[in-house]
């Protein structure tokens, strides 16, 4: 009980009313007083009591006609009145109960029954107010959560909402109240997906948590993430209960924060930590196929002069009109960013010197012509650096000090541009390379062998699949690693038969396990020159059928680069392979961002994110918004996302709560033989068995054998 709690006491008989306010004083209570029922009706509303004793038999206003009219006028709805009577009737009663009261005494009045009463009644009015105080706070909180509730009889295929729908949505529930109405309301990209989960739910009676698009009124589309859970009552054994929640406004602006965390303000461009990431991606593939990058930095001269004589607007006015002018001038597979004030950068994925010195040389002569600032004509000239992979550097962060030390090299020496200066390397070595090459593969390849890295579903923590990776191992040289030959073999054109002993070894290996109950899908990569073969689609076919394996057991993956060297000829010949039967995947999906709205007509089966995404997802909350913007875009067209290159627990955790289908990296396992991928296979189909939880350090769960 709280000391502040205050009782009105209408009573018209004083001697009563001194007697109540002497008991009740007695435990604690703030005691007010009324002579008759016109009065008390004028001391409530002034004071607001939190419970009234009110005597039924009183001059001017009856205790009947003064609740019924307290009912009606109190602030907070509840207020305790326990009503006093010297008649127990039953009429009595019920007339007090209709008029509005809480509770009745009969006189003479039991006090220690009063007491009681008063104690009850204001613990109940306190409980009483604790709940709305709770449901308003939630109400409140749902509304700014922009919440609602629904409810799906699975068996019926019947669908209630909260009113909340149409005020959020603009979609009446109505519109929605059946499984089919939702789907037909629902994206057409969406409702695929959204029909197998709510089909999968309602076969396993599982949670469904999806996020989809709900087409509204006036061509709008709004963002909404739907999770319920099978709740059945009696009657409905099929019912499953949720909550919906709005979130367009939540996805735009992660978009934006994305966009801005990733671009220049002024020019729209990517920024340096962009660029960065998509150099060093487009690095990481040059030394897998055999590819090089070239990289040319453009410096504005004299815009610390052009912002003192005209002012920062114009300068700014400068920027933009250079930054269109290089979106026009060069080729669209071009990335171009602006690092720094006066800096802009460009790279595309060929080393053909010749040519990036030519095109170089055009943008120059582009930006030396006259400008119009307003009223201002204005004469730029540039400065450019050309740095190249492999032969200037061996990472991003090289490739651009590189390039700027060769910009200022074109400086120095008063010149338009200047070309980096060749890494230091051993002519005697990279000789002594392709001999064994050569003798390699004379040696019917007998120095080679492939290792199987697992790739793991998160769901469940099994091995589903493995990818297939090249190794050599000299017999003097030692160990070497593949971003060491595979340059020099696309250079000397041998890479198309290493291509196709790694197709063949990879399906063989494939029918042994499956011999030894072991089944997984193997993953093997398709280097450029292999992909432009015109024979490659029937090597396909005699490898798979040798093996004696289903082209569905194959996942072929081809890199973003490849697939946009010849779009039109790559749609068509995906979608030949898919309708024989294989899965075909994108490998390092995610930083080729230009090509984005192509790569969606490819027919796919899985999307590989990038493991520069990967490496920093856990302090990057702009690593985190790309990655699930991907994996909600391949949601949303049915395909598998798998993410490369984890290697912490904390990562994974990450990629689990975004999304992520399954995870490949040095967390799960490294690398590995035939012989030890078997074991390791088998261990943890045991350790699965005996209710183990899984990795870390690579401790993960596999597929049972058969």
């Amino acid at each position: 009980m709280s000391a502040a709690e205050s009782i009105l006491i209408i009573e018209d008989d004083l001697a009563t009313r001194l007697l109540i306010r002497s008991v009740l004083a007695r435990h604690g209570y703030r005691l007010l007083e009324a002579g008759d029922g016109q009065e008390g009706l004028e001391v409530f509303a002034r004071e607001q009591p939190d419970l009234v004793l009110m005597d039924v038999m009183m001059p001017r206003l009856d205790g009947f006609t003064t609740c019924s009219t307290l009912r009606g006028c109190e602030p907070i709805p509840g207020t305790p009145v326990i009503m006093l009577t010297a008649s127990d009737s039953d009429s009595d009663v019920e007339k007090a109960f209709e008029a509005g009261a809480t509770d009745f005494i009969t006189k003479p009045i039991n006090w220690p029954l009063l007491v009681a009463r008063v104690r009850y009644a204001l613990r109940a009015r306190r409980t009483s107010r604790e709940l709305v105080t709770t449901r308003l706070r939630q109400e409140y909180a749902q509304k700014i959560a922009r919440m609602g509730f629904w409810a799906w009889q699975a068996d019926s295929g019947q669908l209630e909402w909260s009113a909340d729908l149409a005020e959020l949505t603009g979609v009446r529930s109505e519109q929605v109240d059946s499984l089919p109405a939702l789907l037909e309301q629902v994206h057409p990209d969406d409702r695929k997906r959204l029909a197998l989960a709510m089909d999968v739910a309602r076969s396993d009676r599982s949670r469904l948590d999806q996020e989809i698009r709900l087409l509204a009124p006036d061509d709008a589309v709004c963002v909404l993430h739907l999770v319920a859970a099978h709740h059945p009552a009696q009657g409905r054994a099929e019912l499953f209960e949720g909550a919906f929640q709005e979130l367009t406004q939540v996805r735009e602006t992660e978009q934006m924060v994305q966009h801005m965390a990733l671009h220049d303000t002024l020019t729209g461009l990517p920024n340096r930590k962009l660029f960065l990431r998509l150099l060093e991606s487009a690095i990481e593939r040059a030394r897998q196929n055999g590819n090089g990058v070239a990289m040319i930095l453009f410096d504005i001269n004299r815009l610390g002069r052009i912002n003192d004589a005209l002012g920062m607007q114009a300068g700014d006015q400068l920027l933009g009109r250079i930054a269109s002018s290089l979106r026009q001038v060069l080729p669209l597979d071009t990335n171009i960013a602006r690092l720094d004030s006066d800096e802009f950068a460009v790279f595309v994925h060929h080393n053909d010197l010749m040519r990036v010195h030519a095109k170089t040389e055009a943008v120059l002569a582009r930006a030396a012509q006259p400008i119009s600032i307003g009223d201002e004509q204005l004469f730029v000239s540039m400065t450019a650096g050309i740095a190249l992979f492999p032969e200037h550097a061996g990472s991003a962060e090289e490739l651009v000090q590189a390039a700027q030390d060769a910009r200022q090299s074109a400086r120095l020496q008063a010149k338009p541009l200047a070309i980096a200066k060749p890494v230091s390397a051993n002519k005697a070595v990279e000789l002594k390379l392709e001999f064994a090459l050569r003798a390699a593969l004379d040696d019917h390849f007998q120095q080679f062998h492939l290792v199987y890295q697992p790739q793991i579903r998160l769901s469940d923590n099994r091995i589903v699949g493995v990818e297939a990776l090249i190794r050599w191992e000299h017999p003097e040289i030692g160990l070497v690693a593949p971003p060491r030959f595979i340059p020099i073999m696309e250079e000397l054109g041998l890479i198309n038969a290493l291509g196709e002993w790694i197709l063949r070894s990879a399906c063989q290996q494939l029918r042994r396990w499956q011999d030894a109950g072991i089944h997984l899908q193997m993953s093997v990569n398709i280097s450029p020159r292999q992909f432009q073969d015109s024979a490659l689609s029937e090597i396909l076919g005699d490898a798979v059928a040798q093996a004696g394996i289903r082209p569905a057991d194959l996942k072929l993956e081809i890199t973003e680069s490849i697939a946009m060297q010849d779009p039109q000829g790559t749609v068509e010949l995906l979608r030949q392979w898919r309708e024989r039967g294989y899965q075909i995947a994108i490998d390092d999906f995610g930083v080729g961002y230009s090509s984005l709205e192509y790569l969606l007509r490819f027919p796919l089966d899985a999307i590989k994110i990038d493991r520069t995404f990967i490496k920093d997802i856990v302090e990057s909350p702009s690593d985190r918004a790309i990655v699930r913007a991907v994996t909600v875009m391949a949601q949303s067209m049915g395909l598998t996302t798998i993410a490369e290159g984890v290697e912490t627990q904390r990562q994974q955790d990450y990629l689990d709560a975004i999304g992520i289908n399954q995870v490949q990296g040095f967390l799960f396992g490294k690398p590995m033989r035939a012989e030890a991928l078997a074991r390791f296979h088998a261990a943890h189909y045991t350790q699965l068995q005996a209710g183990g939880a899984g990795h870390p350090s690579g401790q993960c769960l596999a597929e049972p054998l058969a």
